[in-house]
């Protein structure tokens, strides 16, 4: 497809697919955990069908539709002071762009946009103002912190420990300015001091800690620290001494489960983690008493937002009533709440300073869409400034592709998204559900009609049904709190009934089917584990049968199941287990397709055939030579009616399989994920992670001009420069690997008179071969013109009149 020794933007971008490993904050789709498999396909029982490659140009891309799930900053934002005293707000955004942005607070305007982790989908998740630099340290999918500078210079900050996947989580600053964050799946915390540079690291904060998701620091400079996964809990040490571990224990808190986030105050913390009815919890520690007592009140800080003055003294949150929000003052000792005055909005940063005698308390309000700042007088009980801001939207990795049924409309989902997108095939109009609709994070979706799309959110595991005529959202269950689901990926029809299948919950690994009666919203089954121990990645339905996929990676937090990945089949109507195949050194299977009778799955590096009654291996498709780590939905097929072929995407190439003729023919490679064949069957994946492009799949035939040079290599394979006329011709691209070492001489020519252009070769043995052209590229299988003689004469042009 290129020329070899040249590697472009995408290519290079598809390397990093293949070879990368990113784990965001919300845990991407396509995150990969430590133990490597081997390559995919090698240790498959079944045929190995020989494929002749058909190395044609890249295809075409009719139609681009950019950015198309775009949505507001959401930020985690933090109030600070620059050099000159101006009161500024650094706001961590989600998305592929604007992840850092900086806005005036006295004007609301909008004087930085950076993106420090570029390709990274999760966008930054938090940042922290380092004074002695002048610059902005972001934390985002990445290992390594990111500074900042306010003119926008990015560099490398630090590192977490080794191991370490993301330090996105919870970063706090000491009083020696220096900063701490959190390391996953490490589950220890690391300083860096800014002054020297260097990082200290603590060990493993306790058995089982996979996170520390939270830190804060009080005014004695003890630092606490909140874990997940097993037995979430509450470590402290002085920052000092790192080494120097102490636990506080969590009344009520869930077996496997987070401690989200912990504020330290005078004298208390404020902290909030999963209760062992996977509820959130709010608690308050007394520090000096070493215990937990119970506020005069029952409701939480909004946002888990709270702020007070470094020297202590009372502590400032946010109340929602219901009819308004309120900023709340609490006395630190008795805990007693008095309303200060009201809010526009949920509080994104919150900070206490105090001037002229006054205590002053600065509010980052969102407001629907839009974001307000507002400064409130204390003294005066009232906001003294208020401010529009200006942040900027931002674009979400795009995910979960679904037709509709017309072939009109793509709908789509966002990675770390807030519910459900649409891009008019015809006009290129977006469309997106409002942020509150109750979607979050779209992992799979299924067209069941005109009126109905089904739709699995994670986190919660959170299934929905969509009307795309209404725009109306309805959730069906939550599947989380009782069967212990989170990421509905896979979708199917069977046995008249609609099936999703299931990622499980942190620390848990047995994937599950929901099912689903569409007649009758309250009538839902759940089957917990057709292989136990493994995920449902995917789902095909045929009459009453549903064939499922899995993987052998559950819920993070969880130990990767020791069993070969599995395909199932699974009788709807009957509640029962059919078959099920573990194939052997498979440690993810994707994308079950049932094409004209025959059940396809996909792998990371190929495509395998097998017997639906049986579940037998047929055939092996092997497209790439890829190795694969356990993961989620990092391979797919889908079928293509217009050329009877099946389109395999992993790594970000795209491959067509034609099964009949046996070829294989790589037609993208690059930054490219999920694809879809709409109604009106074209092909549709994402590029770049933002926009959806259409793509041609059909190609046209190899050489296109008898001016076209070809020849050889000692590689067998067919190199075509493409006649640019003038004289002039392209580069050489690899067209077919069906040639073979023997080759001596070869030329073009229009055989049989049907306008295709075809190929004749002499070899090494004195035979003159025919390789007929296709219309859809490649050639056909060699026919032999002469049995010998041909290995000493060099082929002239007046041959050609032969045909």
């Amino acid at each position: 497809m290129y020329p070899e020794g040249v590697v472009g933007r995408r290519t290079f971008l598809s390397l990093a697919v293949v070879f990368g490993a990113g784990v965001a904050i919300a845990a991407g789709r396509n995150a990969a955990p430590e133990n490597v498999a081997a390559n995919s396909l090698d240790g498959v029982d079944g045929t190995d069908v020989p494929l002749s490659a058909i190395a044609n140009e890249p295809a075409a891309v009719p139609r681009r539709y950019p950015n198309v799930f775009r949505t507001n900053a959401r930020p985690n934002a933090t109030f600070f002071r620059n050099k000159a005293g101006a009161l500024k707000l650094a706001a961590a955004c989600r998305g592929l762009g604007g992840q850092i942005q900086v806005i005036d607070a006295a004007t609301g305007k909008l004087e930085l946009s950076s993106t420090p982790f570029p390709g990274g989908g999760g966008g930054a998740g938090r940042v922290v103002y380092e004074p002695s630099a002048e610059a902005l340290v972001a934390f985002g999918p990445s290992a390594m912190a990111k500074s900042v500078s306010l003119s926008g210079l990015v560099t490398d900050c630090y590192s977490g420990a080794p191991g370490t996947r993301t330090v996105a989580f919870a970063p706090a600053v000491d009083s020696k300015g220096r900063i701490w964050s959190g390391n996953y799946p490490m589950g220890s915390a690391t300083r860096f001091d800014p002054s020297t540079r260097q990082t200290v690291h603590t060990p493993r904060v306790h058995a089982g800690a996979q996170y520390v998701r939270c830190l804060a620091i009080d005014n004695k400079d003890n630092v606490y620290a909140g874990t997940g996964v097993l037995n979430p809990r509450i470590v402290t040490w002085p920052t000092d001494s790192p080494a120097a571990l102490r636990e506080i224990l969590l009344p009520d808190a869930a077996a496997k489960g987070f401690v989200y986030s912990i504020a330290a105050h005078s004298g208390v913390l404020f902290v909030y983690y999963e209760g062992d009815t996977h509820k959130e919890l709010f608690r308050v520690f007394d520090l000096e008493t070493a215990a937990w007592k119970r506020p005069p009140w029952t409701w939480s800080p909004v946002m888990r937002a709270s702020a007070a003055l470094p020297s202590g003294g009372d502590i400032y949150v946010i109340r929602n009533t219901g009819a308004i929000f309120e900023l709340i003052r609490i006395d630190s000792r008795t805990l007693a709440a008095e309303a200060v005055c009201a809010v526009p909005g949920a509080p994104h940063a919150l900070r206490v300073e105090s001037s002229d005698g006054d205590t002053l308390v600065d509010v980052l309000c969102g407001v629907g869409n839009q974001y307000e700042y507002v400064r409130v007088s204390i003294g005066g009980k009232k906001v003294v400034q208020s401010v529009n801001v200006d942040l900027a939207d931002t674009p979400l990795k795009v995910q979960a592709l679904a037709p509709s049924k017309s072939g009109a409309t793509i709908y789509l989902g966002g990675y770390l998204g807030d519910g459900i997108g649409s891009v008019d095939l015809m006009s290129g109009e977006t469309w997106r559900s409002p942020s509150d609709a109750g979607i979050a994070q779209i992992e799979g979706m299924y067209p069941y009609d005109e009126s109905i799309i089904y739709v699995g959110s994670y986190t919660q595991g959170r299934l929905f049904k969509f009307n795309p005529q209404t725009k109306s959202v309805t959730e069906l269950i939550e599947l989380r709190d009782v069967h212990l689901q989170s990421r509905p990926f896979a979708w199917a029809q069977a046995g008249g009934k609609v099936v999703a299948g299931t990622v499980a919950e942190y620390g848990y690994n047995t994937g599950a089917l929901a099912i689903i009666n569409p007649l009758n919203d309250s009538d839902i089954t759940v089957i917990s584990g057709p292989i136990p121990g493994q995920s449902v990645l995917g789902l095909a339905g045929e009459g009453d049968i549903v064939y499922g996929t899995t993987g052998i990676k559950g819920g993070y937090g969880s130990v990767d199941d020791t069993k070969p990945a599995h395909v199932f089949a699974w009788d709807v109507r009957q509640k029962r287990l059919v078959w099920q195949k573990p194939l052997l050194g498979e440690v993810e299977i994707n994308s079950p397709l049932v094409v004209r009778g025959i059940l396809y799955v996909s792998t990371n590096n190929g495509v395998i055939r097998l017997n639906k009654a049986s579940g037998d291996l047929v055939f092996r498709y092997k497209l790439l030579n890829r190795s694969a780590a356990p993961g989620y939905k990092t391979s797919g097929i889908t079928y293509l009616p217009q050329l009877n072929s099946i389109v395999h995407m992993s790594g970000g190439t795209a491959t067509v399989l034609d099964m009949e003729a046996r070829t294989r023919r790589e037609i993208l490679r690059g930054n490219y994920a999920d694809m879809v064949v709409s109604g009106g069957g074209k092909l549709y994946c994402v590029e770049d992670g933002t926009n959806i492009v259409e793509v041609d799949a059909i190609q046209k035939s190899t050489v296109r001009s008898s001016a076209d040079l070809v020849t050889v290599g000692a590689d067998g394979w067919l190199y075509v420069a493409r006649s640019l006329g003038g004289g002039k011709h392209a580069e050489p691209l690899r067209a077919d690997s069906g040639f073979g070492p023997t080759v001596r001489g070869c030329h073009v020519v229009d055989w049989d008179g049907d306008g295709i252009l075809d190929v004749v070769t002499s070899h090494d043995d004195g035979t003159l071969q025919l390789h007929r052209g296709l219309r859809e590229g490649g050639f056909a299988v060699p026919e032999r013109l002469a049995p010998g003689g041909w290995r000493l004469r060099q082929l002239a042009e007046p041959f050609w009149g032969l045909a």
